[in-house]
């Protein structure tokens, strides 16, 4: 018989085990790690994800010195999902041996082969680092055929077709997301970014995958194998694989929660049914960025969103993840921010969760933390109703 846990408990261990409440991790190198990866479509708001799960609140600037100054202590570059991720360097051989096992993402059209990757690759040994109006005089005319037939017009299909080599370079290992030039994004060879970080793959792809899919359960379960597919973009057939492959030094347990079948580590067990601390002081509100991963680790909407009805408020049209205020696992509310002279603006949209007495000081608070992170002295919080 299955054991039975609460969603509180659930959701109080995710928290834990992502830096979210206790104490956090020591570093963004930890905090990458342990997430697997911060989502990282729009950097400013990765980096707050970041800062959010490390124990020193680290600032933007802290952290754009670890992913850009040399020596570079974070990977940026696409993962899971086929989206943009910071990642511990230790954790790019892994993920680039993992790809295979995830299904691609929708780049089904004018995907560059070896011999279109040569010339990019001479001018990326030339000049240590590229953006793709350097890359556009390497584009071969049959994959701008190609891009063309895609995009629907020559000018706009020779920048597409640079970007896909960029994209293609970064899944093979051999560049990274840097600083920007002027408005153009930089791509870091390897080799200079990280001289001595091999990413040939160690690891076979179906060890890669089941070895960051145990790690998953570890901070994001216990979980559905539908959870986990949804966090790395798999099929379910191939979480069903690497559960299968885990063998008995990996043991898993079923956990029953709110009719839930839920698959744990047996090694957590105890920190899962721990109890729940009754007051904030221990488990805080907090207000995640755009695109958080939390948001994007289960396919099960419930555990943030209870109601159905609002998830739309959060996961919106055309890719878009709005922030949010998270109270004990739970959106009650989702915000935004403008920089005003030396002020954060925060105005936030309440969801049916919100209790204006116990959450307004504690989003406050943490409004005055987001301005910190940005090197702001100030913020103010205005209610939407």
């Amino acid at each position: 018989m299955p054991d039975f846990v609460s969603e509180e408990q659930v959701l109080y261990f995710r928290a834990r085990r992502s830096g979210l409440a206790g104490g956090g991790a020591p570093d963004a190198v930890s905090a990458s790690a342990t997430l697997l990866g911060a989502q990282s479509q729009q950097l400013t708001a990765s980096l707050l994800s970041l800062s959010q799960r490390c124990a020193k609140l680290p600032t933007a600037l802290d952290l754009q010195r670890d992913l850009l100054e040399t020596p570079r202590r974070l990977v940026r570059t696409w993962g899971q999902r086929d989206t943009l991720h910071i990642y511990a360097p230790g954790d790019w051989p892994t993920i680039l041996a993992a790809l295979d096992s995830w299904k691609p993402g929708g780049r089904l059209h004018a995907i560059p082969q070896e011999i279109d990757l040569e010339p990019a690759r001479r001018v990326l040994e030339r000049l240590g680092s590229v953006t793709r109006s350097d890359l556009e005089s390497c584009v071969r005319p049959p994959f701008l055929r190609q891009a063309i037939a895609r995009w629907g017009q020559e000018k706009g299909a020779l920048r597409f077709a640079a970007g896909r080599l960029i994209w293609k370079l970064a899944l093979l290992g051999e560049v990274s997301l840097t600083e920007k030039r002027g408005v153009e994004q930089v791509y870091a060879a390897r080799t200079c970014s990280f001289p001595h970080l091999e990413v040939m793959p160690a690891l076979a792809t179906e060890r890669a995958a089941a070895d960051l899919a145990w790690r998953y359960l570890g901070v994001n379960g216990p979980a559905t194998p539908h959870d986990m597919a949804h966090f790395f973009g798999a099929n379910l057939s191939a979480v069903r694989e690497w559960i299968a492959s885990f063998g008995p030094e990996r043991e898993l347990i079923t956990l029953e929660c709110g009719g839930r079948q839920l698959l744990g580590r047996a090694e957590d067990l105890e920190e899962i049914t721990g109890e729940v601390p009754p007051d904030d002081r221990n488990w805080p509100l907090r207000l995640l960025p755009m695109w958080d991963t939390l948001l994007m680790s289960h396919a099960d909407k419930r555990w943030t969103v209870p109601i159905a009805s609002e998830e739309k408020a959060i996961w919106r049209k055309a890719g878009v993840v709005a922030a949010v205020a998270l109270h004990r696992g739970r959106v009650v509310a989702t915000w935004s921010s403008k920089r005003r002279a030396k002020c954060l603006e925060v105005s936030l949209e309440p969801l049916s969760g919100w209790d204006r007495r116990r959450h307004l000081d504690a989003v406050e608070r943490e409004a005055r933390a987001v301005a910190r992170h940005s090197d702001l002295p100030q913020a103010t919080v205005a209610v939407v109703s």
